[in-house]
């Protein structure tokens, strides 16, 4: 009896493996980000950004509104990048031509790495442009 159990335990584990991406959410995005030279280590909190940003949509569109309803500024792509804020940096760097192409998931990746490198720059957590409250939860 021990046996068959064994043996049945160890053919599910064959037929259903465990992958190592199977932790992340937005593991379609893992080599991208190499490329655009985030490393390794950056991948876990850069995957956690993107699930909470955009859930691993590269089209996500965030609206920030003023008080009377209309629309000042649109956070876009993986990493909701904040046209207002960054489109004349971007520019600057030659990654964007205009904020559209922050829908692109190469663009946005290469931009949110822009964003990390100047936060360090600066002293702050290279994560310190997606902070979620002014305790800075993304800031260790």
């Amino acid at each position: 009896m021990k046996r068959i159990l064994v043996a049945a335990l160890a053919a599910m584990c064959i037929a259903s493996p465990v992958s190592a991406e199977s932790k992340w959410k937005c593991p379609q995005w893992q080599r991208l980000a190499r490329e655009v030279g985030f490393t390794r280590a950056d991948w876990p909190r850069l995957d956690a950004i993107m699930y909470r940003e955009s859930r691993c949509r590269p089209q996500a569109q965030g609206y920030n509104k003023r008080a009377d309803g209309t629309v000042w500024s649109i956070d876009m792509g993986l990493t909701q990048i904040n046209n207002y804020s960054w489109v004349t940096y971007l520019r600057n760097l030659r990654i964007i031509k205009n904020s559209t192409d922050l829908l692109h998931p190469r663009t946005n990746l290469r931009a949110a790495k822009a964003l990390y490198d100047y936060s360090k720059s600066k002293g702050y957590s290279p994560w310190h442009q997606w902070r979620t409250s002014s305790s800075g939860s993304w800031n260790n």
